[in-house]
């Protein structure tokens, strides 16, 4: 008996594959690239963004961005000026923190912090150095919520000062983390840095370890009771108003 030619399996096998794929284009499968291709348009439409950056996480993409610019940052590099060598200590901190969107106790929404303070009543360690009058700090920060227990999660900050005068070269310092705090009258606070106690500092009065030794603490004029209750509301939190507050940088 004369058998036929023999079947072209592979032939066979890319059919079978085909159809399958075709078979499948037509189901749930056909789903997956315009859902992700949304996914992408609305994670850029949320940044404000067109291009294809992630969403940031928890420590938030700005936040991140700025700590690791701080950190990576060389006297070279910062702004203009002499560089300030010892400590400066700033004994009156003044200042706003405001919260984008408001903070809430139902807050789901990804947010952002920024800070704005004014330091004063500066005195420099350095004999022969330029005398600080002043200083003015901002630094930013992204989160994941909007939530109002948010603020209890500590995060890395990266605070940079602009000296006066404007001859002293800035200040970067990149804290690992803040603590929530309380002054005598039960104010609500920050203290810089966290428990875990990591800093560094670039630029101006690093002093001789790369400004590990700095410490910040600021004070709002909402007590922890009062600020809870304004998360409650229907306009939620949108500033906090930091009425007291030091900083040494060393």
């Amino acid at each position: 008996m004369t058998l036929g030619p023999r079947p072209d399996r592979g032939r066979y096998r890319r059919i079978v594959a085909l159809c399958v794929t075709r078979r499948r284009a037509r189901g749930p499968l056909a789903l997956v690239v315009p859902l992700a291709l949304v996914a992408v348009l609305a994670g850029c439409s949320s940044t404000g963004s067109s291009s294809p950056t992630t969403k940031a996480p928890t420590t938030t993409a700005a936040a991140t961005t700025t700590t690791s610019a701080a950190v990576g940052a060389t006297p070279a590099t910062l702004a203009g000026g002499t560089v300030a060598t010892g400590s400066v200590s700033c004994t009156h901190v003044t200042g706003t923190i405001t919260f984008t969107p408001p903070l809430s106790n139902t807050g789901t929404s990804p947010e952002t912090t920024r800070l704005s303070l004014d330091a004063s009543g500066c005195t420099t360690s350095a004999p022969g150095g330029i005398p600080v009058t002043g200083g003015t700090a901002t630094a930013t920060i992204h989160s994941s919520t909007n939530g109002c227990v948010s603020l209890l999660t500590s995060k890395p900050v990266a605070v940079a000062v602009a000296w006066s005068p404007s001859s002293v070269h800035a200040t970067v310092a990149s804290f690992g983390g803040y603590a929530i705090v309380s002054d005598a009258s039960q104010h609500t606070g920050f203290g810089l840095p966290d428990a875990k106690g990591t800093v560094s500092v670039a630029g101006s009065f690093a002093g001789t370890d790369n400004g590990a030794s700095s410490t910040a603490s600021t004070y709002s004029d909402l007590t922890s009771i009062q600020l809870l209750t304004t998360c409650g509301t229907s306009t939620g939190l949108t500033a906090l108003t930091i009425a007291t507050g030091s900083v040494t940088f060393s």
